[in-house]
């Protein structure tokens, strides 16, 4: 993600998608196969690789979701809860796995939220996927703090997230990359778009695994666009211009490296029912984010290539929403 204790679970965590499945490999390093007998609770140089990590990221999340509770959530947020504690629950797996007690969580102050001139300029929502109230207006009907005030946080944390991440060994790095790419989806969700830098990465042979990706994605989308009308043909063309834009960096990335695209790839057919287009253009677009964590776990300690990683991933499951997948804890990885 062999580490018979902590790895089986990150065995578990596989990276998911319509093609792509990673499964865990051997790595060099000392064997951790009773890591109870050695690990040492006051000195975190016993511990098992990333565990201060995976400490933070459990303190981090618990954090989010306390905030949340004590605000007024908007409907296209309410899953967050349930996907929050989903990912407690699998660090808190980790970290004992790794022969670590948990450490107590600390409750937060809700004055650690942001103000919105300390966390960026918010956008408005434009996934269709909420309840029909403004992100403005949600931020203004009441004194106290808001769905939107944590989304700012959550969007002014991620850059100090994935400095963090980038000290990752490569056993954790997509889990955690995933995690800080459900972060990014989670503050556009409660209102608080990222407003990405220029696309960084991932580069040479690392950005043609994306593209192995996108390609496909950006060829069926066209497919099932010109089949379809009204409404489900606008759909699909919002997402094609996205993924296709993203496919032109990435072949700028790519260099040298990229392969020339082929003419065409084989879909299924027959495509001239709804369901039948629908089903296709998610599967495509759901192979985006898994293909991305496996080109980041070569991208160890490089961060600006990692957030560029955590944009894609974030991006991919935004379009995976708007095309009716479903929003998973951890973005382009499946829970056994």
């Amino acid at each position: 993600m062999p580490r018979p204790s902590r790895r089986s679970l990150l065995r578990g965590l596989v990276l998911g998608g319509s093609a792509a499945f990673l499964s865990a490999c051997d790595s060099p390093g000392r064997d951790d196969s009773s890591p109870t007998g050695r690990v040492v609770p006051d000195d975190p140089t016993t511990w098992p690789d990333d565990t201060e990590l995976l400490v933070a990221a459990r303190q981090r999340i618990h954090a989010h979701l306390s905030m949340l509770r004590a605000t007024r959530v908007p409907g296209r947020a309410k899953a967050l809860d349930g996907r929050w504690e989903t990912q407690i629950a699998r660090i808190e797996q980790l970290i004992t796995l790794g022969g670590l007690a948990l450490p107590p969580l600390e409750e937060p102050s809700l004055t650690d939220l942001p103000a919105d001139d300390e966390a960026g300029t918010t956008a408005p929502r434009q996934d269709g996927d909420g309840d029909g109230d403004s992100d403005e207006a949600a931020a203004t009907t009441s004194a106290g703090p808001e769905a939107i005030d944590v989304g700012r946080l959550l969007r002014a944390q991620l850059p100090s997230v994935v400095a963090e991440i980038a000290t990752s060994t490569p056993t954790n790095l997509a889990m955690l990359v995933s995690l800080a790419a459900e972060q990014a989806d989670s503050a556009h969700l409660l209102g608080a778009r990222v407003d990405w830098a220029p696309l960084t990465g991932p580069s040479g042979v690392h950005a043609v695994r994306v593209l192995q990706a996108t390609r496909p994605a950006v060829f069926g989308l066209e497919v099932v666009a010109a089949r379809a009308t009204g409404e489900e043909r606008e759909t699909y063309l919002g997402v094609l211009d996205q993924v296709r834009a993203l496919t032109r960096q990435l072949t700028t990335l790519a260099g040298e490296a990229a392969p020339a695209p082929p003419l065409g790839y084989d879909l299924p057919e027959p495509l001239e029912d709804a369901d039948q287009r629908k089903r296709l253009a998610s599967s495509l677009v759901a192979d985006i984010a898994p293909a991305t964590l496996q080109a980041a776990e070569r991208l160890v300690g490089r961060a600006d290539q990692l957030m560029a990683a955590v944009r894609v991933v974030a991006e991919a499951t935004r379009w995976s929403r708007e095309l009716g997948g479903p929003s998973e804890p951890f973005p382009g990885m499946t829970l056994p």
